[in-house]
């Protein structure tokens, strides 16, 4: 959610709150104003777009082409094609104006008046979270995955009713092409419904409408299927899923014929949830994982990444997962290069861990401690600006804010760091003792450790920057980089 990746374009939040956008742009997902494709990265100021309230988190649907955002204060804000109602501004039907080059917020009313911690886009829907712990869902719903027991289409958001979570607050949600998952607030219980053609949900059969093939409500993942796991972080790819357990596991159901579950090449699918690994496989325990359309990229503790499933279009950062020379390990997680992390430096920082995994369609991002931004694809022109060669190999990529978007020359120097968690740049700390020690400049070059001891500016810089609401839940804190900090 520090990155979101849309068909074929590409939305950054960056640290000071405003999001960075670029790539295709003929239903006006990018949000500037206009339906033109930008290879150059666009800023959209959040003091311009969002009526002053920085940028948390950012949001795109896979295969259309909306865009939502969620700002600090807690509005939800979207753009882009509306056809699926999954804009939440029912009246541009009635005018019949289907496209929206700009952000608009969404009142506050059409989600009880509770601010938005999350936000989720399904296949032509769209799940609202809200402080209160409820969801809201409009859009198309002919596979139930709007949570309420119908397969009929919602124009404007509805509660899914809490009785169907027994009432539990939930603190992270996910969707699918068109399955969901919600994840409780506090005790790590999981509910699943939608489509389960491919078992995606994750759903016992019992459960399952034979007809529709569908989950029609909201189903509960019995512990016992996890071994008794308590569940900190969903994800949904476009027919399968993930969760990651207190204890580092990550598990995965649904499709697998491109090995996006990473079960292994000899299994086409699982109708159940089933375990991947935990640190007896990955070297540590599990983070994050983030699904794409027929890939994952999978994130430990130790900051390593390893991906899994179609790499036709280089996401996997390989040609395929076919290529191991272990036969047993065909179709299985594989690690990418940890070297590849460690080509830059950016200004002040210089810790180059990966905090946050994004899948795509036909690319995969990584985004380091220190803002820099790495992308995968055989399609880089699509995802990444002043890139044309087609290449397999990883691309970095640092997202260079457009300098007329700023109000500097061409040649300016300005970069953005994506993601929210950063302390302030080096030359504003410096800046900040100098103006509180008058004797600094004058005696010394820079800040000595006897002076300005770096716990001490740790702690002050640590509460300079910015923070979740505390409701917010550790899958949340983990999508945005931030962790538990």
């Amino acid at each position: 959610m520090a990155v979101a990746i849309g068909h074929g374009y590409t939305l950054i939040v960056t640290e000071d709150g405003n999001i960075c956008a670029s790539g295709n742009n003929q239903h006006g997902q990018l949000g500037i104003g206009d339906f033109e494709p930008h290879d150059q990265s666009y800023l959209l100021k959040y003091v311009d777009t969002f009526g002053g309230h920085e940028v948390v988190m950012v949001a795109a649907e896979a295969m259309n082409c909306m865009s939502a955002c969620v700002t600090k204060d807690g509005s939800l804000w979207t753009w882009g094609d509306s056809r699926c109602g999954a804009l939440v501004h029912p009246q541009l039907f009635v005018l019949g104006d289907d496209l929206q080059c700009r952000p608009r917020r969404v009142p506050a009313s059409l989600h009880g008046n509770s601010p938005v911690v999350m936000v989720a886009f399904g296949g032509q829907f769209l799940l609202i979270l809200t402080i209160s712990g409820h969801i809201w869902s409009l859009g198309e719903g002919m596979f139930f995955e709007l949570g309420h027991g119908s397969c009929n289409q919602l124009w404007v958001p509805k509660r899914i009713n809490p009785a169907v979570f027994d009432n539990a607050e939930i603190g992270m949600i996910a969707a699918g092409c068109n399955h969901c998952l919600a994840l409780s607030k506090t005790d790590g219980r999981v509910w699943s419904w939608g489509n389960n053609s491919k078992g995606q949900t994750g759903v016992d059969n019992e459960f399952v409408d034979e007809t529709t093939r569908c989950v029609q409500n909201p189903t509960l993942i019995p512990a016992a299927v996890l071994e008794g796991g308590s569940v900190v972080f969903v994800s949904c790819g476009c027919d399968f899923s993930a969760l990651v357990t207190a204890d580092g596991v990550v598990w995965m159901c649904g499709n697998n014929r491109q090995n996006e579950i990473g079960l292994g090449d000899n299994i086409a699918r699982s109708h159940v949830f089933r375990r991947v690994g935990g640190a007896e496989f990955f070297g540590s325990g599990i983070r994050m994982v983030s699904c794409g359309m027929s890939h994952s990229m999978i994130l430990a503790n130790d900051n390593s990444v390893w991906t899994c499933g179609n790499g036709r279009n280089g996401e996997l950062a390989r040609a395929s997962n076919t290529d191991a020379e272990d036969e047993g390990m065909r179709g299985r997680p594989r690690r990418i290069d940890d070297s590849t992390f460690h080509r830059s430096v950016t200004r002040g920082m210089h810790d180059n861990d990966v905090v946050v995994v994004a899948a795509g369609v036909h690319c995969s991002f990584a985004i380091t401690y220190a803002g820099s931004l790495y992308g995968w694809s055989a399609r880089p022109s699509t995802y990444f600006h002043d890139i044309e060669e087609e290449l397999h190999q990883p691309i970095w990529a640092s997202y260079k804010v457009a300098a007329r978007t700023l109000g500097y020359a061409d040649n300016s120097e300005e970069y953005a760091r994506a993601g929210r968690w950063h302390y302030i740049h080096h030359d504003a700390m410096i800046a900040f003792i100098m103006g509180t020690q008058p004797g600094f400049a004058v005696n010394t070059p820079r800040p000595s450790n006897s002076m300005f001891p770096r716990d001490m500016l740790e702690q002050l810089f640590g509460a300079m920057r910015f923070a979740p609401r505390e409701a917010t839940s550790h899958g949340v804190r983990t999508c945005l980089g931030i962790g538990d900090a």
